[in-house]
């Protein structure tokens, strides 16, 4: 029987609901793969709580350091929705326990409540039947079976609640009743905390998990293509963390950057307390160490060569940077940032006026949006997340980040992006450009088409295994069913302006469309209303083959 709880007891706590939680990822994702195919609900949450768990692993430390650290570091390393609410949940156990080297069964059930309530202040407009409901209700039923004996007790109590709030989510949600799902975030939740009860009661994890593993793609590098004669023109990523060795009170982090911006490009720095992150490009590494090594030692250090970054293969030839941006800096009043989920739409962005570009498959962290507002070196800066599940890690950011006023548009796919950058006045103010872009993005009616994996049933629909299903981004409602992506696209054309006045219908088409079927498409809307005019945009995207906007 458990009673306290210590440092190196909560980080295997910690490492058995991560390793618990990665074991049933996939089919978290599947959770909320329909009605659109795009789960990454565990892949994003386990990949939050790894970022925490590589702080603390293998450490001698009280339960307070641990906590912290493990929140500190999840909070910068937060992903999607799901990875910043889990986040901001043990950033609330954090201020709780962060100054007790143990904790009792009291004060354990404290720093749940609080965990709860810390989520529920992370989101402007809090949704039940979501994972807030789960970890708000489990607290509760912690709160009112107090006083309990033991640790395994309190665990039991809150995995019975949570479980029982799992299933009570399709009928807080609409969306998940249509699907026939229970919610991916919440259920997330649970897997954690079934982690956390193997522990307790010495049970194994299922195999193949790990706490450090994420099935993330493996970058492949073609080796090959390098030679005596290959131009190395694009020098060094250096990213490390630096211990300074003199009085932390005498360091002048400005002037420390100063200096590096003499001998690299590209320099982020950020202290905290003894401790320098650093990111710099250079030509010359020993230049870069000499400095540095000035000032102290590195504790972490990570060098990478950006021509062999540039020729990166991932399922595709074409080179990839995470930061697409003009080394010079932003030049008007405000910077753009946004995300892009493939090189070609990364590129585009870019083009179109975008200070960085973040290029991310899945949901860029909290961190990410910080290097890029750093790069931007802007006082003002406006954020396209493009996508539902990157706006709070890109909120949470703009709240962490001192340097600059951070807006975050509500930008929740390519499209608005896309619009709004095309009618963009960059040498405006930048309350211009924020107005500007929120009427764009409201005055946007999307339908996107997808092909279903499998037979189901969402609301009243049947939906058959490679049907293709027309989707109403803004109510997501089923607009038709067909037997083709053509077929799709036309009737969603003929509900959608029969229903409104448009002047314009774009179509954005990925790879699995092409362009000979999207201008087939285009003339077969045309023919459908011969007033409008249809515009064509390649997209690159794979995720999603048809995203038809009318405007």
């Amino acid at each position: 029987m458990v009673t306290v709880i210590d440092g190196a007891c909560y980080t295997e706590l910690l490492n058995y609901g991560i390793r618990n939680m990665n074991a049933y990822r996939k089919a978290l994702n599947e959770l909320n793969v329909f009605p659109v195919p795009d789960g990454d609900t565990g892949t994003n949450m386990v990949m939050t709580l790894r970022q925490g768990f590589e702080t603390v692993k293998d450490k001698d430390l009280s339960l307070g350091e641990c906590i912290t650290a493990f929140a500190s570091s999840s909070v910068h390393g937060a992903r999607g929705n799901s990875g910043v609410i889990f986040s901001q949940f043990f950033k609330g156990v954090s201020e709780v326990l962060k100054n007790y080297k143990e904790a009792d069964v009291a004060t354990l059930a404290a720093s749940l409540e609080n965990g709860s309530k810390f989520a529920y202040s992370s989101v402007a407009q809090p949704v039940e039947g979501t994972m807030l409901t789960v970890m708000r209700d489990a607290s509760a039923a912690v709160n009112r079976a107090m006083p309990l004996a033991t640790v395994e007790e309190l665990v039991e109590v809150y995995l019975t609640e949570a479980e029982a709030s799992l299933k009570r989510t399709p009928d807080l949600l609409p969306i998940l009743k249509k699907a026939g799902v229970v919610d991916s975030g919440a259920c997330g939740v649970v897997r954690f905390f079934e982690g956390v009860k193997k522990y307790l009661k010495g049970e194994p994890i299922g195999e193949g998990s790990s706490a450090e593993g994420t099935g993330e793609k493996l970058q492949i590098v073609d080796f090959s293509l390098f030679n005596k004669d290959t131009q190395f023109v694009y020098g060094y990523c250096i990213e490390g963390l630096l211990q300074l060795q003199a009085d932390e009170s005498s360091f002048d982090i400005k002037a420390f950057k100063k200096g590096l911006v003499k001998v690299g490009t590209s320099v982020v720095a950020s202290v905290e307390k003894d401790k320098v992150k650093i990111h710099v490009h250079s030509l010359k590494l020993d230049r870069v160490f000499r400095y540095c090594q000035k000032y102290g030692e590195f504790l972490t250090l990570k060098v990478e060569n950006m021509t062999v970054q540039n020729t990166v293969i991932e399922n595709s030839s074409e080179p990839t940077r995470k930061f697409l941006y003009n080394e010079e800096g932003c030049e008007g009043g405000f910077a753009v940032v946004a995300v892009a989920t493939n090189t070609y739409m990364q590129k585009k962005f870019f083009e179109m006026g975008a200070d960085v570009v973040i290029l991310s498959e899945i949901a860029p962290s909290s961190q990410d949006f910080i290097d890029a507002f750093e790069l931007t070196g802007s006082k003002n800066i406006l954020v396209y997340p493009n996508s539902s599940n990157s706006i709070l890690a890109s909120m949470q950011a703009g709240s962490m980040y001192k340097g600059a006023k951070v807006t975050v548009l509500n930008s929740r796919s390519l499209v608005e992006c896309y619009a709004s950058l095309s009618l963009m006045d960059f040498s405006g103010t930048v309350e211009e450009a924020v107005s500007a872009s929120n009427d764009t993005i409201s005055n946007i009616y999307q339908v996107s088409v997808h092909v279903s994996a499998k037979d189901t049933t969402y609301g009243q629909t049947a939906i058959r295994k490679n049907e293709f299903f027309a989707l109403s981004d803004k109510d997501k409602r089923i607009v038709c069913v067909s037997k083709t992506v053509e077929e799709a696209a036309v009737n969603s054309a003929k509900a959608v302006l029969s229903d409104g006045e448009y002047c314009v219908v774009t179509l954005y088409y990925g790879m699995h469309v092409g362009e000979d079927l999207a201008e087939h498409i285009a003339e077969s809307i045309n023919e459908v209303d011969s007033s409008v005019e249809v515009a064509l945009v390649p997209t690159m995207e794979t995720a999603c083959g048809l995203i038809i906007s009318f405007e």
